[in-house]
């Protein structure tokens, strides 16, 4: 079946293999880059590299996970996040100060020197079967030490290795006169920036004062767009209150207004370079939109035009609840924040949320019966297994307990920030049905080292470093 796949889907999967398995691969990114290593562990880029495999390197986070949870620990206002967005999506990279925090994800520690980190997005389009797998990859320039970056694949090939996976994607790169590693800037705690690495962007810019003054130039927009009072982007809420002309109206049983807002760099060649996201949910289709940075929530109101979203066959009442949301959504309703409550309103309609931790809190991790809702593989893909008996697992302490469907199994686990580690993992030994085999499988592959998991209410997410996981519910 892989050989019917076209040349790069495979070469990506066998690099997503390699990967899985700790190694590194050489990756092609977009003229006029050059060539570069990743990895899942860090110290696989410096072996490849010919480095001391304890050296700090660079982390992409080209998932919205990882660009959230870095983002967390950087205590900027929000034109300077905005302008490392900006960077992002120019494919420059950052050096930034994170504060030092115990809640910190583990696996941004090897990206982390002196209270600084270095991060950057190096998700490329033609190779999204390799990024998407991974909500994170370690990653430098494509060269041994002391040697000049490989600016194609044959280049790659005589700096590294005959064994080295390379993915060859010179055929969708556009020639370039001169090709070079990413520029780097580097983001003082008052917000400064100034160039720390000088690099291709900068060059094909007219000079690094030419880059940093467009940096400069968005930063500057962006404050006057955002303006000097707290916004809602980076936050999500849950409805408390909906009237309409003074009164209450009722929602469908079991529903409430979802609304999330966020501020993400734009991975595409064309529209603005940062985008500003809102995102609602009313109970059946998942609804969303983007317009540029800084332009959502201008004049206190909410400007967008349309919603798109998922395409669910919605009963009438969630259907015709869900237009009613559209429409008053696209009508420019005002918004006004106070503390952690967000009211919407427009025409004679009012409605009022408060922010999703404290209106939904988070359940415990333990004492609470998590069922297995979907697997996960390549990070975001997910699949249920509607046949399959329901399959669970408990935490108590140090101890884990479940149901894989057709086994129990038991074992121990720590706990490390972010990080859960499992280990002396045990099961009953009954053959599964062909329904539940892929699901008990899809379990023990998750419980392993270093797997990160966030709990979003009463839902649990697992994921480990190789794009495996699990979602459960709490029972």
């Amino acid at each position: 079946m892989m050989e019917s796949l076209p040349e790069l889907d495979r070469a990506q999967l066998h690099a997503i293999e390699v990967l899985r398995g700790g190694g590194a691969v050489v990756v092609t990114n977009p003229s006029p880059m050059t060539y570069g290593v990743v990895a899942r562990d860090a110290r696989a880029v410096n072996l490849l590299k010919g480095r001391p495999v304890d050296q700090p390197v660079g982390i992409s986070v080209h998932s919205e996970a990882a660009h959230d949870q870095l983002f967390r620990y950087l205590d900027l206002g929000t034109d300077t996040l905005a302008a490392i967005d900006f960077a992002l999506a120019e494919r420059i990279a950052v050096l930034a100060p994170i504060r030092s925090d115990p809640t910190m994800p583990e696996w941004l520690a090897p990206a982390i020197k002196d209270g600084w980190v270095v991060f950057f997005d190096g998700y490329w389009g033609p190779l999204a079967l390799l990024w998407l797998t991974f909500p994170f990859l370690y990653g430098s320039s494509a060269n041994r030490t002391s040697e000049a970056p490989a600016a194609s694949a044959s280049e790659a090939r005589a700096r590294f290795p005959t064994d080295t996976v390379i993915i060859d994607a010179d055929h969708l790169r556009t020639p370039a006169a001169a090709y070079g590693a990413s520029t780097m800037v580097r983001v003082e705690p008052d917000g400064r920036l100034s160039l720390h690495r000088s690099g291709i962007q900068d060059q094909a810019a007219g000079g690094p004062d030419v880059l940093l003054d467009r940096l400069h130039e968005f930063r500057s927009a962006i404050a006057v767009l955002d303006g000097s009072t707290s916004t809602p982007i980076g936050e999500a809420y849950l409805s408390t209150a909906v009237t309409e002309d003074g009164e209450p109206r009722r929602l469908v049983p079991n529903t409430r207004i979802r609304l999330g807002f966020a501020r993400a760099p734009n991975k595409n060649a064309d529209g603005p370079r940062v985008w500003d996201v809102v995102r609602a949910h009313v109970g059946c289709n998942s609804m969303g939109t983007a317009v540029a940075a800084g332009e959502l929530l201008t004049d206190g109101r909410l400007w967008i035009d349309g919603l798109g979203g998922t395409q669910v066959g919605c009963q009438p009442p969630l259907r015709d609840q869900e237009e009613w949301l559209k429409t008053f959504l696209t009508s420019k309703p005002s918004w006004r924040l106070n503390g952690d409550e967000l009211t919407l309103a427009s025409g004679g309609t009012t409605i009022t949320l408060l922010d999703r931790t404290i209106a939904e809190p988070d359940f415990p991790l333990d004492g609470i019966r998590w069922e297995v809702v979907t697997t996960i593989t390549n990070a975001d893909l997910r699949q249920h297994h509607h046949h399959a008996e329901q399959a669970w697992i408990r935490f108590d302490g140090g101890r884990l307990t479940g149901w894989s469907g057709c086994n129990e199994l038991s074992g121990t686990v720590t706990r490390n920030n972010t990080e859960l580690t499992f280990a002396n993992l045990t099961t009953t030994n009954r053959a599964c049905p062909p329904e539940t085999a892929p699901l008990q499988a899809a379990i023990l592959a998750t419980l392993g080292p270093a797997v990160t998991y966030t709990i979003d209410h009463n839902q649990l997410t697992l994921l480990t470093p190789s794009g495996i996981g699990l979602d459960l519910k709490a029972a």
